[in-house]
């Protein structure tokens, strides 16, 4: 997949099928928006795109909370997986928030992206002050030479599925809902980082990382969890938190102990896939006492895993 982010200069030669949006979280109803960009692709040889953005800048939207479902380079894999010919992350500036609706369509959508199919769903809004909207699209697609194309919201339990919901279920630790929202494991991406050794004292080695300040996490706590290494899955036990039993660390990070695993990771990309939420954290009297409760963490898990 091309990944074109950063700049405001480009124009592709060939014409795009295109969806926009944020895309935070790329979930169940963001897939059925770039299944059908690629359906229309592949009909009529066209580019399979997606636009979105880099990052609000605080300057401009000060009161927006900087925190996502999916990172960047987060969001990046998970298109380039889904089969996208590019993914667009377009600079996201104050000229741009003030940019008329029929502008955009001019500017960016046939001058840049030079789309000929145009795939949204029934809430999209673009231009200043969300002036733009489908019916726009749908009404201004025929003079400008491409197809609009505005797709009904994916449900689950009776409820679109939407970037919020994600949100509130991820922030209440409902990793099951989360789960079935984005259609896939939520993931946390990192580089394996020394910490304190402890766990190898106690025999139960684990693995730390440090998420990226912009990763929205679940609750500080205990989960069942998968990581992938290497390009092996494993399962494990993961704590989200900042360990206040044997830390007076601020900065939260991600703990994982992994069963089976006996090799050194420092230094390499993981992937912690959280499936249950267990436990919050707590802090314990001693190390002995936490050490019990991790090997209590671990039988739970691997019931949980069924491993």
């Amino acid at each position: 997949m091309e990944y074109i982010h950063g700049v405001e200069e480009f124009r592709f030669d060939k014409n795009t099928a295109v969806t926009l949006g944020k895309f935070d979280g790329v979930h169940m109803g963001h897939q059925k928006l770039i299944s059908i960009v690629k359906e229309k692709a592949e009909e009529k040889n066209l580019l399979a795109a997606a636009f979105t953005f880099d990052r609000i800048p605080l300057s401009i939207c000060p009161q927006k909370q900087q925190h996502f479902i999916t990172t960047n380079s987060e969001r990046r894999v998970i298109m380039d997986k889904l089969g996208l010919d590019v993914e667009i992350e377009y600079p996201f500036t104050e000229s741009l928030m003030n940019t008329e609706p029929e502008d955009f369509i001019e500017k960016i959508i046939i001058g840049k992206l030079n789309a000929k199919v145009v795939v949204v769903g029934t809430d999209y809004h673009f231009g200043k002050g969300r002036g733009g909207d489908a019916e726009m699209l749908l009404s201004r697609g025929p003079e400008y030479g491409f197809e609009t194309v505005v797709v009904e919201k994916e449900k689950y339990q009776e409820r679109e599925i939407s970037s919020t919901y994600v949100r509130e279920e991820l922030m209440l630790g409902h990793m099951e809902t989360v789960n079935v929202l984005l259609g896939r494991p939520y993931s946390i991406d990192g580089i394996v980082c020394p910490g304190n050794q402890l766990g190898r004292k106690m025999m139960i080695p684990t693995m730390n990382i440090y998420p990226q300040e912009s990763k929205l996490l679940p609750p500080n706590g205990v989960y069942a969890s998968f990581t992938v290494l290497d390009g092996k899955e494993y399962g494990g036990v993961t704590n989200i938190g900042v360990k206040p039993t044997v830390s007076d660390e601020s900065m939260v990070g991600v703990e994982t102990n992994l069963f089976g695993y006996e090799g050194d990771a420092y230094g390499k990309q993981i992937q912690v896939r959280l499936l249950h939420f267990i436990r919050p954290e707590m802090k314990f009297e001693n190390i002995e006492a936490l050490a019990k409760q991790m090997e209590s963490d671990a039988e739970f898990s691997k019931s949980m895993l069924m491993l």
